[in-house]
């Protein structure tokens, strides 16, 4: 299993001692937000070559570590070098969360963005809001429906078809600039990405659990 379960202050402190980047997730099992975040923590870990560990406390049963830590609210995120805090995000930010966990582990890799000039972004921004709201079903993946270039792009596209969804696809492998945007549009840094009615439903693991509710699959557009 990518995420270790810490149960109690002494696996906190062995944890959060190791060496390397550790980071801990406080989270709650009631918050949908902390589940979604787990799911991208597995898809970052697989992603940045397991170069990080998590571990994961419900913040109200292991509350010492939760007041070493100053945690309030959950999901919150704790960053541990070589035993060391040394950054923390209170709250659903999955982009900065990946930053953050490239800043710690591949510091060398860091350059310096350079500044776009603010008509540019706002351009991007408005031809990212047309392709997302191309078709009531808006996925974007690796690949295309006939010719998926990944595992999860391919299981996200077995899925709408046994659905007989109605969906439109574009290949963030054909421009990169929608594809490093859209992770900042969104605060999503993962692919694919679903999105009905122009709003941003999650990846593949957030939609394997949303079918489960058959309201929300009556409400998806079918194919004639």
């Amino acid at each position: 299993m990518p995420l270790t379960r810490i149960a109690n202050k002494a696996e906190f402190d062995a944890y959060s001692k190791q060496p390397g980047v550790n980071i801990i997730h406080f989270a709650a099992s009631w918050a949908s937000a902390c589940g979604q975040l787990n799911e991208i923590f597995v898809v970052l870990i697989r992603e940045l070559k397991n170069s990080f560990n998590v571990g994961v406390v419900e913040a109200e049963e292991v509350p010492e570590a939760s007041l070493q830590c100053g945690i309030t609210a959950a999901p919150t995120v704790v960053f541990f070098k070589n035993g060391v805090e040394v950054d923390k995000i209170h709250g659903f930010h999955p982009t900065e969360v990946k930053n953050l966990i490239v800043k710690h582990t591949f510091p060398q890799n860091l350059k310096t963005p350079k500044q776009e000039e603010p008509q540019t972004q706002e351009d991007l921004n408005d031809r990212l809001k047309r392709l997302i709201n191309h078709s009531r079903v808006t996925l974007f993946m690796k690949g295309n429906a006939q010719a998926p270039r990944c595992g999860f792009s391919r299981q996200m596209i077995d899925l709408l078809n046994s659905l007989n969804v109605d969906y439109w696809t574009f290949d963030i492998l054909e421009d990169n600039a929608v594809r490093e945007g859209l992770k900042v549009y969104s605060d999503w840094p993962t692919y694919p990405q679903l999105y009905l009615d122009g709003e941003l439903l999650g990846g593949l693991d957030v939609i394997r659990e949303e079918i489960k509710n058959p309201a929300f699959v009556e409400n998806l557009p079918k194919r004639v």
